[in-house]
């Protein structure tokens, strides 16, 4: 089960897709049982978020919120995502939206797993498995 709340008009958000790819990526993951939270905003709420909680006072793609034992079982935590840095980082780096936005499911979800990107050495076994679950589940 993922919950999805939708704080921004940027874009429509196409739900049943994102639900349907979000649970598939939890099942790579071998995090069947478990469950996330998904806001969808802009770059001003985001930004509002990474200056509270990490006293970066800038715009970020994607936020994770770990709250495993915090709530309900199986609940990972909250993943915040704006869809306005999807739409500039999809231009950017010639992709699509949705891929973006998939992209940043797939890291947060990691994130709430346990998953760091603090070092270089970090970041790029991170992006590796990233990579290798987008593969699966844009097939």
């Amino acid at each position: 089960m993922t919950q999805i709340k939708n704080l921004q008009r940027i874009r429509r958000i196409k739900q049943a897709e994102i639900r349907q790819k979000t649970e598939k990526i939890l099942k790579i993951l071998k995090a069947n049982n478990a469950y996330v939270s998904l806001v969808f905003c802009d770059n001003c709420f985001i930004k509002k978020l990474n200056r509270r909680y990490f006293k970066r006072n800038r715009t970020t793609d994607v936020i994770s919120f770990p709250l495993k034992d915090k709530f309900a079982p199986g609940f990972l935590g909250e993943i915040v995502i704006s869809v306005e840095k999807a739409v500039s980082n999809a231009a950017l780096y010639n992709s699509s939206v949705d891929n973006e936005i998939i992209l940043y499911i797939v890291h947060g979800i990691l994130h709430l797993l346990g998953w760091r990107d603090y070092t270089k050495k970090e970041r790029i076994k991170m992006e590796k498995k990233q990579q290798r679950i987008l593969k699966k589940i844009m097939t």
